[in-house]
């Protein structure tokens, strides 16, 4: 009966531990596929770990912030706060150099993760890409040969402005042509792909003046010498232009990866980090 009685007890014990096995199998194997779900459609974090590696696109024509250094290869501020990111994601970084007005169509699309390109957080871009937190300011400045007694934006009544397209000087020098102070002027907005072939046409006389961001002026006046001057666009009745906020752009819709951009970009802020790659790219793209 002992004897028996053991048996039996054994026999119920490895009965109940097959029973809590299969359990834990079926339990592991359903929590195993739920994983694998959120790793396949887990949001773009989860793609960018599986990949291996973030895109970024970029238009590499708007120094400091982006351009074509000695090497043949995008750089630039925007381009140290990619591979910042990437760096922090454990992941290759891959810059994609394409025109600025076809970023957000690269994001949406998906061909592109992040978009870093000095790009203004406005309210229309909002409809069309999230945006990070911004990383530094800037005002649209206005370029003008050194001689020029250009001073405010009614002045360029009956004029031709260089613009980059896309960009936020170029809607204000259209907004100012086709309803505001240049309305019926005679004024022309004439959109570039590269900035610095603005500021020859601007040399020779073919341009009066070019409207861009104020780091991009700066560094187009660094890059002249003494033959431009730059200045905050105005009006005559004293206004100037607003100041905007400068982000890193993405498709919609992730708050996740939103929010692990705007980690990142804190603490690069408050760490000092682009306030340095602004001195040390604004010195580098002026001598190219």
């Amino acid at each position: 009966m002992k004897s028996s009685n053991i048996k039996k007890a054994l026999v119920l014990i490895l009965s109940v531990m097959m029973v809590i096995a299969l359990a834990a199998c079926g339990g592991g194997s359903s929590d195993a596929g739920s994983g694998d779900a959120e790793a396949e459609g887990g949001g773009k974090l989860a793609e960018i770990q599986e990949k291996g590696k973030i895109v970024v696109c970029t238009d590499a024509a708007w120094a400091p912030f982006e351009y074509i250094g000695e090497g043949g290869e995008p750089t630039g501020i925007d381009i140290e706060i990619a591979q910042a990111i990437a760096d922090e994601l454990g992941v290759e970084l891959e810059v994609s150099n394409i025109s600025f007005d076809t970023i957000p169509a690269t994001l949406t699309s998906g061909s592109a993760d992040l978009g870093l390109a000095c790009i203004t957080i406005t309210e229309e871009r909002k409809e069309e890409m999230a945006f990070s937190d911004p990383y530094t300011s800037v005002q649209q400045y206005m370029v003008v040969t050194a001689d020029s007694d250009i001073a405010a934006m009614e002045d360029l009544a009956g004029k031709m402005v260089g613009t980059h397209l896309g960009t936020t000087g170029d809607f204000l020098v259209s907004d100012e042509i086709s309803e505001g102070v240049l309305k019926d002027s005679g004024a022309q907005n004439n959109q570039y792909k590269q900035l610095p072939d603005a500021a020859e046409e601007l040399k020779s006389g073919t341009l009066s003046a070019i409207v861009c961001d104020s780091v991009l002026a700066e560094n187009l006046v660094t890059a002249n010498g003494d033959a431009l001057k730059c200045f905050p666009v105005k009006y005559a009745d004293g206004t100037e232009a607003e100041v905007e906020q400068i982000g890193a752009a993405m498709a919609k819709g992730d708050d996740e990866f939103t929010a692990k951009i705007n980690e990142i970009i804190k603490k690069l802020v408050d760490d000092g980090q682009i306030e340095e790659w602004f001195v040390q790219h604004s010195e580098a793209a002026s001598k190219l």
